[in-house]
């Protein structure tokens, strides 16, 4: 899974931009972003991880970000991406 280098135009706080780069970090290595993945190697807060879910969710980035530990996140396509919030 190629990291989308607009990323870095979205303007998302950089937890929200740390979260897809993490997602995109476990796609690579082929481990499946769960939450239960993604918290063993998130540095923040509890709080942070779900308001850089929440944003990115907003933003069209994530489909949806999973509340269960074992349900992969599923990135949307950059086109999809909400660029006026």
């Amino acid at each position: 899974m190629a990291m989308e280098r607009a990323i870095f135009q979205l303007k998302a706080s950089v937890e929200a931009t740390s979260l897809y780069l993490l997602v995109c970090a476990l796609m690579d290595e082929g481990v499946p972003a769960t939450l239960q993945n993604i918290r063993v190697r998130w540095a923040g807060s509890e709080e942070a991880l779900s308001t850089a879910a929440e944003e990115l969710v907003q933003r069209g980035v994530l489909a949806s970000f999973p509340t269960d530990e074992k349900t992969p996140v599923t990135l949307e396509p950059v086109e999809s991406w909400e660029w006026n919030t």
